[in-house]
């Protein structure tokens, strides 16, 4: 059975689906059909076992490379055993966002799902772990997929420090090119000359809210389509298709600088002088 060579592990709304798209132009990488197969943090479908886990990749035995980035492993505390019981010790790469711009980013991604009615201050003040579903920590988790300094101990502790890769989300999009190349030397990838020249998930609003509610929520239709259309890619791509023409470009809201430091100050400070001591990253930028 083969094994992945390298694993993304987030964080979500870092630049994982840019790097995804830049990365699968190399003709010697081969990555999943879709990004995020969800298959380390899902147990239903990690029991599956690694044979379903392979038939994500198309034409895996043509590529020398094979790789996956899916931001749920950071964030979801058994991917990383789940991981290295699968293939040991595999390269990790972990884009790391400002977690106040990351829980904003985050915010608007969930009220263009439909999914959100409240303000950006009081989604983010109310938030509390110990009374949400799994579907709530999918959706509403804008603090604690912030909070890197557990996730990164984990992979550490068990991949080992040399075998994960910190790119920070501000140095990322700053200087693509140079990320790009220190991540696919990180990997072992041959040298290529990718088209950086890419902008994902633009900041957008809903045409219509009922139509993304119905994309994202559970309802009786779905189930109907569902039982007529057996191919789960083919379901996937239609509701894609659905969703990208609801879809309207909107400037991102303005959040006051001093509402962030009282987010800062409240939630991610010590976090972050945590993360600093753990990885020697200087954060000082994040530091509002």
């Amino acid at each position: 059975m083969r094994k992945v060579d390298f694993i993304c592990i987030g964080a979500q709304k870092a630049g994982t689906t840019t790097l995804h798209e830049i990365l699968n132009q190399h003709p010697e990488l081969g990555l999943p059909k879709r990004k995020e197969t969800h298959f380390f943090s899902n147990t239903e479908l990690f029991n599956k076992g690694l044979e379903h886990y392979f038939s994500y990749f198309k034409n895996k035995e043509t590529y020398e490379f094979l790789g996956e980035i899916d931001p749920e492993y950071a964030y979801n505390e058994g991917s990383a055993k789940r991981i290295y019981k699968s293939f040991g010790r595999v390269k990790v790469v972990f884009l790391l966002r400002n977690p106040v711009d990351r829980a904003l980013s985050h915010y608007l991604m969930t009220k263009r799902r439909g999914l959100e009615e409240r303000d950006f201050e009081e989604a983010i003040l109310e938030e509390n772990l110990n009374n949400f579903s799994s579907f709530q920590k999918m959706h509403f988790s804008y603090r604690s997929r912030g909070l890197y300094y557990k996730q990164v101990k984990n992979y550490f502790d068990i991949f080992g420090r040399d075998n994960v890769k910190i790119i920070l989300f501000e140095d990322f999009t700053k200087d693509l090119k140079k990320s790009i190349c220190e991540i696919s030397e990180f990997i072992g990838l041959p040298e290529f000359n990718f088209n950086t020249d890419i902008k994902s998930n633009p900041a957008a609003s809903a045409r219509f809210k009922k139509v993304q509610s119905f994309i994202y929520r559970d309802n009786s239709l779905k189930k109907i389509g569902g039982k007529l259309l057996e191919s789960k890619e083919l379901k996937r791509k239609i509701m894609q298709k659905i969703e990208s023409l609801n879809l309207k470009k909107e400037a991102k809201p303005q959040v006051s600088l001093a509402f962030k430091r009282k987010i800062f100050l409240k939630y991610f400070e010590q976090d972050i002088d945590q993360l600093e001591s753990l990885t020697d990253l200087n954060l000082e930028e994040w530091k509002l």
